[in-house]
């Protein structure tokens, strides 16, 4: 777990959601929780060019692909951050998806595609997605924290709820 030493800018915006009231913070997850998703939609992004890089050597080879397992990353609010010690959390995964009305194996297929296997080499695409989009996704957590802190603050001082 990262700690807020190292992130850039996320002292000012800290300070300014301690300020404000609690009930108003955690309401329905409050700006943490759009600020969060918003920062996994773009390592979301990341891993689905990731997942286009990759395979596109299948489709070189000529077969062609359904976009299962791109279709199949997503961003997920996890229901139950306190295991992991955070108030709120969410997680980019590779979610069941159904193909032609059928399970697919998109879980499987992206786990053999990052570690790979004794056939097939690794091809990695989760974690050069995660590694290359990081910053981007910090940089839109703090901005996305700070607008929605400064939209409470701005309801607050014209004594909205």
């Amino acid at each position: 777990m990262a700690d807020t030493e190292t992130m850039k800018g996320l002292d000012g915006v800290l300070a300014k959601l301690k300020s404000l009231p609690p009930a108003v913070v955690s309401q329905r997850g409050g700006p943490v929780k759009t600020a969060l998703r918003k920062g996994g939609v773009v390592i979301q992004k990341a891993a689905q060019s990731q997942i286009r890089r990759v395979t596109q050597n299948t489709e070189e080879a000529g077969y062609e692909s359904t976009l299962t397992l791109e279709k199949a990353v997503v961003v997920r609010r996890d229901p139950n951050p306190q295991r992991s010690g955070a108030n709120e959390r969410y997680r980019v995964l590779v979610s069941r998806k159904k193909y032609d009305g059928r399970d697919t194996k998109a879980i499987a297929t992206g786990r053999y595609l990052e570690i790979g296997t004794e056939q097939q080499p690794a091809e990695p695409w989760m974690t050069p997605a995660y590694m290359s989009a990081r910053q981007k996704a910090l940089d839109t957590t703090v901005s996305e924290l700070g607008k929605g802190i400064d939209r409470i603050v701005k309801k607050l001082e014209q004594g909205g709820k």
